[in-house]
């Protein structure tokens, strides 16, 4: 047991800690961005902000249960607070499902050619970005609020971890609400809709990515097939990006199911809630290490910190 508990506050420090260290990073980059370089703006850098934010709350939320499991601390928790951390875990889950949806289904249709039934659609599809955000979070906040109706707090569970009893906030649904046929089907018809575009989308964009590749190699001058687009390294990221979140997302309701069959309901640290925050651990690494202009901007902010920094020492008496 005590091997386990050492072996999951590993993993909740290093998912938390460099999950909001480098979300936090990212979002701080986006914003400089957005300021100091308005016109190396991109469509997909609005979705990829979107993205982070929501990120960022899912890495928040996985704190409080994961600090009580490494630092062996009783925690009591009223029902409002743990029915309302539930549903904040649960919209910014249903925030970075849609959201990456729409950054595949906009890049799929940014790199399909003009001869492509998407033709019609591309030059107007920047303009689609920000009124799916409002709609977006319209339709978590809505769907996910029945989750406060639902949500049963057992007030008094405890559990024993390395031979400590803890106390801290289990939450299931009740039978009530597994029962409720329309939440349930709103809940799941959501996910395999987004997760059916994301793949779709990412099967095209693989198909387009073929193609190009085979009318570059046909090209006179050989040195240009080993050269890739900025359309075609964007794409290549976003696909690895769905990739990551298709695997979690698999991985996590396989889990999901497990926890129901086995019905092991006082969990301290859910497995199903660490691997929701794998993406958002993953997802600022890909971003930050595959594009110029954010590592640009990370370096020009270790300039300007060490440049003060030395002002600052130089002035010490």
């Amino acid at each position: 047991m005590i091997t386990s508990d050492l072996v999951f506050s590993i993993f909740f420090f290093v998912q938390t800690g460099i999950g909001l260290l480098g979300n936090t990073t990212l979002l701080l980059l986006y914003v400089n961005l957005f300021v100091s370089q308005p016109r190396r703006i991109k469509p997909t850098d609005l979705i990829l902000t979107h993205l982070t934010v929501a990120n960022t709350v899912t890495i928040l939320m996985q704190i409080a249960p994961g600090m009580v499991l490494a630092f062996r601390r009783e925690v009591t928790v009223d029902i409002v607070g743990c029915q309302t951390t539930l549903y904040i875990r649960r919209v910014a889950r249903g925030l970075s499902i849609c959201t990456t949806c729409l950054l595949s289904v906009f890049q799929a249709i940014t790199i399909s050619p003009s001869t492509s039934l998407w033709a019609k659609i591309k030059p107007r599809a920047p303009s689609f970005i920000l009124p799916s955000f409002p709609f977006f979070w319209t339709l978590c906040l809505l769907l996910d609020i029945n989750i406060l109706r639902t949500t049963e707090v057992s007030k008094n569970a405890t559990t024993t971890v390395g031979g400590v009893i803890r106390r801290f906030c289990p939450t299931s649904l009740q039978a009530s609400g597994l029962n409720d046929v329309a939440f349930v089907s709103a809940m799941t018809l959501r996910d395999v809709f987004f997760v059916f575009l994301m793949s779709w989308s990412s099967g095209y964009m693989v198909i387009v990515l073929q193609q190009h590749h085979k009318r570059v190699q046909h090209m006179r001058n050989t040195n240009l097939s080993h050269k890739f687009s900025p359309e075609s390294r964007a794409t290549q990221i976003i696909l690895l990006l769905v990739s990551c979140y298709v695997s979690f997302y698999y991985a996590n309701c396989g889990v999901v199911l497990l926890t129901y069959v086995v019905k092991d309901t006082l969990r301290l640290y859910d497995p199903s809630t660490f691997l929701g925050s794998c993406f958002a651990f993953i997802c600022p690494l890909i971003l930050i290490s595959n594009d110029s202009r954010l590592r640009r901007g990370w370096c020009a902010h270790e300039m300007v910190s060490n440049h003060f920094l030395a002002k600052a020492i130089q002035n010490e008496p």
